[in-house]
């Protein structure tokens, strides 16, 4: 078993006998082999030990572990926390909140001793029960496809992987391996405790599937195998199609072309928006179906929408584009032109904010010749009806436009943004050109009715709105 354990350390766990290896070390049976193959492989390696707090015997068990980096001459890390008051306060399970704080751990020991890699001693056995676990929650490909030997946990450190080197040893045969290299493991009690969702897997679901097919667990460990071969084939689309549908990225958002995403197959629609999640939430370990069935669908709803993804994201579209974004997060407001407060304008130019100037010229006949605006960003207005009055500022309650075109009759801002299909987070702040309290302009879309250029016009304004 040794020598096939040596040629996965190199091979799939990508270690280098050079380096520095932290090994996480509860002293148990899988720990305590892993420890010993490592040494016997040749590595230079660091325990680690975090005590949980969960248990009366688990100072002993830390105590054994210190005394046998001790006994071996290797360095040895330890820490502890109070798992349970971190669970309570962070509203996570025992087992997600003891092994967020244990990763916290050995990674920062990791990085504190500059190891290569993190090993921990998950077994088929482990491999087995996370599968089915995933199974039974629900899961696409990323979760039945199991551990993998080596991969990267970026919650916990964007650099250093951590390793599985057990992953095809069985615990019956990592038991023999220990009575043979007269090992002396510590046993943890709460393995027992059927009140952990894993341990009901172990004890009761597990054997009652073994009635069915005797090697139930050998044919599922090689789904699982055969499942990150085509997991990794998958992964090499979705990194292609991601480079395709990808416009912008910032913090606590991604946005994708919403054409080009609408394109794909639904299936890999999932994927990207996946993957887009997970660099968002790198904590969650899974996103589940339903949530990426509905967000797939959702690519081809009208735009302006929004929905509730999980974990505190939510999509919307605008502008052509699909965000998915956390809510906390700071959107970008960069290239819309926006204003805080009011201000009072005349000629010259006036800058706004976000790069963008307004552009304010009075003319009189015949020096001018007056050409109807080829585009939204720039406006003529009656002069002498709008005087000296001008001001710049964002929307209020209540307020009400008569835009050009419709014979003078007034509608809701409100509802005239809605129509516009302006983006809902761009409304609240969009400039609009005032006299006195009624609007002029709305830039980016029309000009107001009552201050339009007439026959009898004798003065005009020329207003621009640009970047």
């Amino acid at each position: 078993m040794l020598e096939q354990l040596e040629l996965i350390l190199r091979q799939y766990c990508g270690l280098k006998t050079g380096l520095p290896v932290l090994a996480g070390v509860s002293g148990g049976p899988d720990s305590l082999c892993l420890l010993d193959v490592l040494r016997q492989a040749g590595y230079a390696v660091i325990v680690a030990h975090f005590d949980h707090k969960l248990r009366p015997e688990a100072d002993l068990e830390a105590a054994a572990v210190a005394g046998l980096a001790r006994s071996l001459n290797l360095p040895f890390e330890t820490d502890s926390a109070d798992v349970r008051a971190f669970a309570d306060r962070e509203m996570l399970s025992i087992e997600e909140a003891a092994r967020t704080l244990r990763y916290r751990f050995l990674f920062a020991q990791a990085r504190k001793h500059g190891a290569q890699a993190v090993a921990v001693g998950h077994t088929a056995d482990d491999q087995v029960e996370t599968v089915l676990m995933h199974f039974l929650r629900g899961a696409g490909l990323a979760g039945l496809k199991g551990m993998a030997y080596r991969s990267l946990l970026p919650n916990f450190d964007p650099e250093i992987p951590i390793v599985r080197p057990l992953l095809s040893v069985w615990r019956t045969e990592i038991e023999v391996y220990c009575i043979e290299h007269g090992l002396k493991p510590h046993f943890d009690p709460s393995n027992a405790d059927q009140t952990y969702f894993r341990n009901r897997l172990r004890h009761a679901l597990i054997p009652e599937l073994e009635n069915y097919n005797p090697c139930f667990k050998e044919t599922l460990l090689r789904s699982a195998q055969a499942l990150q071969g085509d997991y990794a084939a998958l992964e090499e689309v979705v990194a292609r199609a991601w480079q395709d549908c990808l416009t912008e990225r910032g913090a606590g958002f991604i946005a994708f072309d919403r054409e080009r995403l609408a394109n794909v197959s639904v299936g890999l629609r999932r994927n990207l928006i996946r993957r887009a999640a997970e660099s968002l939430r790198p904590a969650s370990r899974d996103f589940g179906f339903d949530a990426l069935e509905r967000a797939a669908a959702f690519v081809e709803t009208p735009a302006g929408k929004q929905v509730d993804f999980v974990n505190g994201l939510y999509l919307f579209g605008e502008s052509g584009k699909l965000y998915l974004a956390a809510y906390e997060a700071d959107l970008p407001f960069a290239q819309w032109p926006q204003v805080s407060g009011q201000l009072t304008v005349d000629s010259g130019q006036w800058e706004l904010g976000n790069g963008w100037v307004l552009t304010i010229e009075h003319c009189l006949p015949p020096t001018v010749h007056y050409s109807p605006p080829t585009d939204n960003w720039s406006a003529w207005l009656d002069a002498d009806l709008t005087g000296s009055r001008l001001q710049v500022r964002p929307r209020r309650a209540g307020d009400r436009f008569q835009p050009l075109g419709m014979d003078g009759q007034s509608v809701k801002l409100s509802d005239f943004f809605v129509n516009v299909k302006l983006p809902k987070r761009a409304r609240a702040q969009w400039p609009l050109v005032c006299v006195g309290e009624e609007i002029a302009w709305a830039p980016g879309f029309r000009q107001a009715h009552p201050f339009r250029v007439a026959e009898t016009t004798k003065r005009v304004v020329h207003l621009t709105l640009s970047k």
